[in-house]
């Protein structure tokens, strides 16, 4: 353990190494490699060796796409991160203005039992403002006159130690009918005071032109009057300043935090009419997956929320792995799911975060990218596997959702996507739900339509594909009868008394789907394809401007192989999309985000001055005592 520790730090060690060194290191290397050896003649029996020097060659092909990495727009990305934190606030406070969902973090809801809140909520229908917009005015108004009560009643404290004269002890003075002119000496100790404390208010002490005013009688009522105290947040004049500093329809931002409010984005879905999914407790669901099947029940009016909540969540951009050369290399993670497909890291991998993120790779000059995918890969599979004749018949007619839609009458026969767009995307949301064994009610959720309305639709669905029903209750059938499922290339799943149903159908579809995926990265890598990594259903890969139109054709043609040594006789389709130097790669989900968060750090760079330290070597390779300041301007650019 000591040794694997001290070659792991040696290996990982900054700069070069000595020749000693580097021989230690490949006899540690060595050492594994006979480890292995010894370790193969025992496991051997218990092999299915074809199918694990398959997935050897593929931990070959994923060393390759690893190595060649993503290129990434440096330059932004840097930008990007320097300014992550200003750019997170401005993008809460961009987007929530159609919400009204953020809330200062750590202050709690309006009760209208509470003196504050039945204040707030007669003054908002009274100014006809937002009852949560005029509460952090009045926040911050209560704020803001503590503070300044707080200097003064410190003043007068330290006013009354200095001459002795409790608001008491004037009082007595009164009654015995005297005033401060016979209080010794008191005359010197205002003008003094007025000068050590300006939050008394009494004045500015000695003028140093010579005009001798008299503070005393300031002093003394000051003195007899009560201590200051701050108003309530409550009081009505606090509420009054507040409302008009907001005025009607306005929105007021309070500094600090903000954190996602759950009654807030309740009250907004009451507006909308929006029906939304609850726990058992009652309690809103705000997962991200609820999140996402809101949205596309209601793109217009969830979409934007959820993009922004699973960009605060998820977005960590220190952690996005960007080498010195600019490209985003980070492990594949082979075969770490259950259905066998690569998981890397959402934080390292740029295809894990939000999508808008992936705007950041873009080809260097003269190079160009490829996104080829294939098309309604899970579809295909499922078709394929169950041979249900329609359901094959609905993939290779080039439009699964809207042939399925005439299939089942929902359509006429001539029906075409432009005319008929609603329904289609009504049966898109059926054919994709089915095979993750979505049910009803889930399916009328995801569509925001009645129950009865998501019955029908899945009860076409069992009509139209007979076949493929037939065989995808056979597959949940025989796993819990066998206690496991198995791939035509051998990867498998145990089967548990704690397994959900609903997997164990879409599991066939997702394994068969990564056996496919491992097979076109063997043979894209292998015939020297400079492959950037590979994406769920896809991969993108590299080339020159001049010759990427020919490497997507050849990475279309090592997928098609791939698909049909798994479902042969059954090739699948492929689209490619192609992105040359200086275009940026885009998603379409991620492209109205992208614009706005690019707006936001434009106006941050071109508000003032951004600092970005860099220390520099000298000629002898130490840190020099220097650093590089950036600065911005709309007019020069950077200048440094």
């Amino acid at each position: 353990a000591a040794e694997k520790d001290a070659m792991r730090g040696l290996a990982m060690r900054a700069g070069g190494h000595t020749g000693t060194e580097q021989s230690a290191l490949l006899d540690y290397c060595q050492s594994d490699a006979d480890a292995l050896a010894r370790l193969l003649s025992r496991m051997a029996p218990h092999l299915d060796l074809p199918r694990a020097l398959l997935r050897g060659r593929y931990m070959t092909a994923a060393a390759r796409m690893e190595w060649t990495g993503t290129p990434i727009d440096t330059e932004a990305f840097l930008r990007m991160r320097d300014q992550w934190d200003a750019i997170k606030t401005r993008l809460v406070q961009l987007v929530d203005e159609q919400y009204g969902a953020f809330v200062p973090a750590g202050r709690r809801s309006l009760d209208p039992g509470t003196r504050f809140g039945a204040a707030v909520l007669d003054a908002a229908r009274e100014w006809d403002i937002a009852p949560h917009t005029l509460a952090d005015a009045a926040s911050y108004v209560y704020a803001t006159e503590r503070e300044g009560t707080e200097a003064r009643l410190e003043a007068v404290r330290a006013a009354r130690k200095a001459t002795g004269l409790t608001a008491a002890r004037v009082g007595r003075l009164i009654e015995a009918g005297k005033d401060y002119g016979d209080v010794p000496g008191l005359d010197g100790k205002a003008r003094e005071l007025a000068g050590a404390y300006p939050d008394l208010g009494i004045g500015t002490g000695y003028d140093p032109n010579g005009v001798d005013e008299d503070y005393t009688p300031r002093l003394w009522d000051l003195l007899a009057a009560p201590d200051p105290v701050s108003p309530a947040r409550y009081d009505p004049e606090t509420i009054r300043r507040a409302a008009e500093m907001v005025g009607p329809g306005e929105q007021f931002t309070p500094d600090g935090p903000l954190r996602f409010s759950a009654a807030r984005w309740a009250e907004y879905l009451a507006r909308e009419r929006i029906p939304w999914p609850r726990l058992p407790s009652g309690a809103l669901a705000l997962d991200d997956d609820t999140f996402r099947e809101m949205a596309r029940a209601y793109p217009a009016q969830v979409s934007p929320m959820r993009e922004l909540r699973h960009t605060l969540g998820q977005m960590r951009l220190h952690e996005l792995a960007i080498g010195p050369d600019g490209r985003n290399r980070c492990l594949m993670s082979a075969f770490r799911s259950r259905t066998g497909r690569n998981q890397p890291s959402n934080s390292a991998f740029i295809f894990g975060p939000s999508a808008w993120l992936r705007s950041l790779i873009q080809p260097r000059p003269g190079r160009a990218v490829a996104y080829v995918d294939w098309s309604q890969q899970e579809l295909a599979i499922a078709a394929a596997l169950s041979r249900d004749p329609r359901m094959m018949e609905a993939y290779t007619s080039g439009d699964f959702y809207l042939t399925f839609a005439k299939m089942a009458g929902a359509v006429p026969p001539h029906a075409i996507k432009q005319n008929h767009g609603r329904v289609r995307d009504q049966f898109k949301t059926v054919s994709l739900g089915v095979l993750f064994g979505l049910s009803a009610d889930g399916l009328a959720r995801k569509l925001g339509v009645q129950p009865c309305v998501g019955r029908e639709l899945l009860e076409m669905h069992r009509r139209t594909f007979r076949k493929f029903w037939e065989w995808s209750d056979g597959v949940e059938e025989r796993a819990i009868l066998m206690g496991e499922l198995r791939t035509r290339f051998g990867w498998s799943i145990r089967v548990g008394r704690d397994t959900n149903p609903r997997s164990l159908r879409n599991w066939p579809m997702q394994a068969h789907g990564a056996e496919m995926m491992r097979l076109a990265g063997c043979i894209a890598t292998e015939r020297g394809l400079a492959v950037c990594c590979p994406v769920h259903d896809a991969f993108l890969i590299e080339a020159g401007v001049d010759a990427i139109e020919a490497e997507a054709g050849r990475m279309r043609e090592a997928m098609r192989e791939a698909s049909e040594l798994v479902l042969p006789g059954f090739p699948l389709k492929t689209d490619a999309k192609i992105v040359c130097h200086p275009d940026r790669y885009t998603d379409p989900r991620g492209e109205r985000m992208w614009g706005v968060v690019t707006r936001i750090l434009a106006d941050l760079e071109a508000v003032g001055v951004c600092h970005s330290w860099h220390p520099t070597r000298a000629a002898g390779g130490t840190p020099a005592q220097s650093y590089s300041l950036s600065c911005y301007s709309p007019d020069e650019g950077w200048e440094t």
